[in-house]
């Protein structure tokens, strides 16, 4: 190595390697820091040629602010106690203009481990600088003027920036914000709030991007919510930091709050409403509670007298009463219009449940002052005992007590009632009923009987279709049985739509009488009727899928469904006539159908029941009543059926009647398909 001015000359080191750098700026100096090497690129980058700088020190490339701080003495220091080093700084070229630098130093070692010097490569990274300050800039500018809160916090959980908004969502200034640990935000009373600190203290939180919803506190000590959406990021150092958006949902939270509240609580009375009652009872010992079902008697006359405000401020009343004087420990809920639900958590430490019912029916009838007048009131109760229903759940408890409400109404309005085991059985028979039904509709386990209609003559004009259920265990069911389940579990519907289209399908096979038209079938419908949505749409694709005659078609309708028909009933009944379907009074006379309704109502035939045929022969009154239904079908230009004819005196007394068509025993009872088919070939029925 050779010796310069008795130093050692380090460009050695860079030889070839810094003249085809002509990019970068490469030169070296000696261990003083002195110039002893420097390349075309740095000619070029710094403006100064190797005669004027090599022997020199490189001070003079950089600003008054960096030479006063020492900051081209502590950049070959820290080359040297760790080899080299990197950086991005201002530099200042011969002619005064600054430029962006980026600078690697390297010190350079003798084998013997003197220092020799330092290689030094910096690059021109001006143009490189300014996008990235321009983009910064522009980061800067939507970060401040974003409407979304933003924090910045380092490793240690420490508050490194806040934009506005934060300032703004958490009333403090930026100062303020600065170096404020993410533990001094949240609000004090946040859960394991200790292990969120320990989390930070080794500057090691979690690196997963998350989301977070707390309760943060402003200087008054009032909490706002937000929606903390965290990022990991890395500052240029390499040390990792959060970026977090506060979002506030102080008011989407009490919205939620408030919806929860009132799905139950009750809005008019602020009682709890029926959706909490299972519950209420569920935190209670089921086996000691019990549940109080009351309804207010004939609530109805006082929104007619007085007018629905008067209503409400009569069940106001009542909740105010039962909220004020039940005992400690109670819960009431409105259930209903007119309708409150007690929970009595312990029947014991009350007395007897006869004791409880007797100071619920005490509380429940009073005299409040409405509008000027004053209004009595008294209840309907049904009450269920867990110690007597027997290791029951909340719900069946719950389910028992309004049954029993309902067999309070049943037996009159001045009773009370219990759930007792006769009751909780028949409810859970009715129940297991249900399921066994809808079972048996979807199905198709049920069936259909046909009773022929005749004429005087004995020929089949139409068969009536009743329902049968051959139950595995019960054995054979009528309509009389198999309606009440159908309504009491909402599949009236279901029944009604599987009857027409088991009716319509049977109908379209049956025989042609000999020397006769077609037999019509009839099909008695409970809600699936005509201005039914889906009703016609049925009938169309029924008769499609059969292709049975509309006229063929009889829908019977009982009486007192036509009590109070509208427009769209009527409407799709004459679309129906006019296809040539026939609709059917059925039960007539014992509905309470106006002679106006009747007569306005689009029937072809009118059914005179069974009560007033059996005493046809021996009742004036009966006979009468009629012959009334005879004329007043004439003058309707509709034929009469009599039902339940059973005797050939019925039937000759009827027939001077000019009664048009018969049903009854004395005709046939209801049979299976193939046996109406066997009947149908026979010709006219004969007794």
């Amino acid at each position: 190595m050779t010796e310069v001015h008795g130093v050692a000359d380090v460009s050695a080191f860079v030889g070839p390697f810094g003249r085809s750098l002509d990019n970068y700026a490469v030169y070296t100096l000696d261990a003083t820091g002195t110039v002893t090497s420097w390349n075309h690129g740095a000619e070029r980058i710094m403006g100064a040629t190797a005669s004027e700088v090599i022997g020199s020190s490189t001070k003079a490339f950089y600003t008054p602010e960096q030479i006063t701080h020492g900051h081209p003495e502590k950049s070959l220091e820290q080359a040297r106690e760790h080899g080299s080093h990197v950086y991005e700084d201002w530099r200042v070229r011969k002619d005064g203009s600054w430029f962006w630098a980026n600078v690697v130093i390297s010190a350079l070692w003798s084998p013997e481990g003197d220092l020799l010097g330092y290689a030094k490569l910096t690059r021109d990274d001006t143009a490189l600088h300014q996008q990235v300050e321009t983009s910064l800039r522009q980061f800067r500018d939507l970060y401040e003027l974003a409407p979304v809160a933003i924090g910045l916090f380092d490793r240690f959980g420490h508050v490194i920036d806040s934009n506005t908004a934060l300032c703004e969502l958490l009333k403090y200034s930026p100062d303020e914000l600065q170096g404020m640990h993410v533990t001094a935000l949240l609000d004090p009373d946040t859960p394991r709030l200790d292990d969120i600190a320990a989390s930070f203290a080794n500057g090691a939180p979690p690196d997963d991007q998350a989301v977070y919803e707390r309760a943060l506190s402003r200087p008054d000590g009032r909490p706002v919510h937000c929606e903390l959406h965290i990022a990991k990021s890395q500052q240029s150092s390499g040390d990792p930091f959060w970026l977090v958006v506060f979002e506030d949902i102080t008011d989407r939270r009490r919205e939620a709050e408030s919806l929860r509240y009132w799905a139950y609580h009750d809005e008019l009375t602020g009682l709890w409403n029926r959706a909490a009652i299972p519950q209420l009872v569920a935190d209670t010992d089921v086996a000691r509670a019990a549940v109080l079902y009351c309804d207010i008697k004939n609530f109805n006359r006082i929104n007619e007298a007085l007018g629905y405000e008067a209503g409400d401020e009569v069940l106001i009343a009542v909740a105010q009463r039962l909220r004020d004087k039940l005992p400690t420990g109670w819960s009431v809920a409105r259930t209903a219009a007119d309708e409150f639900a007690l929970v009595c958590p312990d029947v014991a430490a009350e007395g007897e449940i006869s004791e409880i019912v007797t100071t619920v029916a005490d509380l429940m009838h009073a005299t409040i002052p409405v509008r000027e007048q004053r209004v009595q009131v008294s209840a309907m109760i049904g009450a269920a005992v867990g110690s007597e229903c027997g290791g029951t759940s909340a719900e069946d408890l719950v389910r028992w007590a309004f049954s029993s409400l309902q067999e309070a109404k049943k037996a009159g309005l001045s009773t009370i009632a219990f759930a007792e085991r006769k009751l909780i059985d028949s409810i859970d028979d009715q129940l297991e009923l249900e399921t066994e039904l809808r079972d048996a509709i979807d199905n198709d386990e049920l069936a259909l009987h046909y009773q022929p209609v005749v004429g005087a003559d004995g020929t089949i004009r139409t068969c009536e279709s009743l329902l049968r259920w051959e139950h595995p265990e019960r054995g054979m069911l009528s309509p009389g049985t198999i309606l009440p389940v159908a309504e009491r579990a909402g599949m009236l519907a279901d029944l009604d739509a599987w009857v027409l289209g088991r009716a319509l399908h049977d109908a379209a096979s049956w025989p042609v009488p000999p020397g006769g038209k077609p037999v019509s079938v009839a099909v008695n419908v409970a809600e699936l009727m005509p201005g039914y949505p889906t009703f016609n749409d049925l009938l169309e694709r029924l008769v499609s899928e059969t292709g049975i005659a509309w006229d063929r078609i009889v829908i019977e309708l009982v009486e007192t469904a036509i009590v109070d028909v509208p427009s769209r009933m009527h409407d799709s009944m004459n679309d129906l006539r006019a296809l040539g379907v026939r609709f059917s009074v059925d039960d007539f006379g014992t509905g309470y159908s106006s002679l106006t309704r009747i007569r306005d109502f689009p029937a072809q035939s009118i059914k005179i029941d069974r009560t007033f045929v059996q005493d046809i022969t021996t009742s004036r009154v009966d006979r009468m009543l009629v012959s009334a239904v005879t004329d007043l079908a004439g003058a309707l230009d509709c034929v009469t059926v009599a039902e339940g004819v059973e005797t050939p005196e019925q039937f000759e007394a009827l027939r001077s009647m000019e009664v048009d068509a018969y049903q009854g025993w004395l005709f046939s009872k209801a049979v299976p398909g193939p046996e109406l088919a066997r009947l149908i070939e026979a010709g006219p029925i004969t007794w």
